[in-house]
């Protein structure tokens, strides 16, 4: 393993489905969506998002992937022994309405993504072509763990195939347009190091001094480099752009003249000597996918924020309001207004608004 800088972590109970949209929806992740107090046109509608109305009943169709009987099921095991009889009913059906609502207002949530993608995208004049939706299913399917395993994690997400074919593969199948489009001629520089990794700033002045002596630099990496990775290739490394790598060790690899040798450098993993072999220029269609997010994902995120500035998303209050929280922007509960609680208050008699948060995400399963 080389030297990379962290990746950023994700929240441990997610379905794979569920943990894949968060990352389709990165590119709006740090705006604020806007929300309109103005009353929605009929009650056959769950949202309308600058004029395009998301229907209710689509939105009421996504709990036939939920096994309710299940969920039901879940929630009657984990009541206290004591609640009994019509109060231990009326709990159960409490809060099965509740997972219910959840369930609906994640697929709303991605309902309302969608149409900000698409919104983009028309005012760019960009459309996802057949290509665009197979490369999108395919990566999807993948990242789920194939198509055997889709059924079922749609089904722990409480997702249909509908939900799956016409929200989250097209909208990614329109950010594959959109990346295209805002790719067009880009080129990234890339530098391909190899690096002697040793525990002391002692052993690194020893390697030096055996490489200036006229050692061979793959030799000593295979002999003596503490890299698990690298070391069997003679200490090579995957060629990069500027950021991959630990702040010290891509600070030093951006420095160096190609050929010569540099070192000690000092990171949290060691002290590495470091020879930069080549550096290259390449064009988007030579990128791998995670340097093609890396180009596009600034000017993504400025085109995000303006179509958002001036975007009306209006919400049936029933499903949700959305959230001003800059960094996780997102249809979220609303919070009753003048209704007096029914059943048994949650953490007495009832789940904890935390332990029925914890069901939701073990129903969903693992990441």
């Amino acid at each position: 393993m080389g030297p990379r800088a962290a990746p950023p972590t994700t929240t441990a109970l997610e379905s794979p489905v569920h943990n894949r949209i968060r990352l389709l929806a990165a590119a709006v992740s740090t705006v604020l969506l806007l929300s309109s107090c103005s009353p929605l046109p009929t009650g056959t509608t769950a949202a309308v998002v600058d004029g395009t109305p998301i229907p209710r009943e689509a939105i009421e169709r996504a709990i036939t992937g939920l096994q309710l009987g299940e969920v039901r099921d879940a929630i009657a095991e984990g009541l206290p022994a004591e609640v009994v009889g019509a109060e231990r009913e009326a709990v159960v059906r409490e809060q099965l309405d509740a997972v219910v609502l959840d369930t609906q207002r994640r697929v709303l949530d991605l309902y309302i993504r969608r149409e900000i993608v698409r919104s983009v995208a028309e005012d760019i004049g960009v459309e996802a072509t057949e290509e665009d939706r197979e490369r999108a299913r395919e990566a999807l399917i993948v990242s789920v763990g194939g198509p055997e395993a889709l059924p079922g994690v749609l089904a722990q997400a409480g997702f249909t195939e509908e939900v799956f074919e016409d929200v989250i593969v097209g909208q990614e199948a329109l950010l594959e347009a959109l990346r295209r489009e805002v790719l067009a001629d880009a080129e990234l520089v890339v530098r391909e190091p190899r690096h002697i990794l040793v525990d002391t700033e002692e052993e690194a002045v020893e390697v030096i001094a055996e490489l200036a002596a006229g050692a061979d630099f793959a030799e000593l990496a295979i002999a003596r480099s503490q890299d698990p990775g690298s070391a069997p290739l003679g200490g090579a490394l995957d060629a990069a752009p500027r950021g991959a790598w630990l702040p010290e060790f891509d600070d030093a690899v951006w420095t160096a003249e190609l050929g010569t040798v540099v070192g000690p450098v000092r990171t949290q993993a060691g002290f590495h000597i470091i020879e930069v072999v080549a550096e290259d220029t390449l064009v988007a269609d030579e990128l791998p996918a995670e340097q093609v997010q890396q180009l596009v994902a600034a000017e993504l995120d400025a085109r995000f924020f303006t179509a958002l500035e001036t975007t009306e998303v209006r919400v049936d209050p029933a499903f949700g309001v959305w959230s001003g929280d800059a960094d996780d922007p997102s249809l979220r509960p609303a919070d009753p207004v003048g209704l007096a609680p029914t059943g048994p208050p949650l953490g007495e008699d009832g789940l904890s608004q935390e332990e029925l948060e914890e069901l939701l995400e073990q129903l969903e399963g693992e990441s």
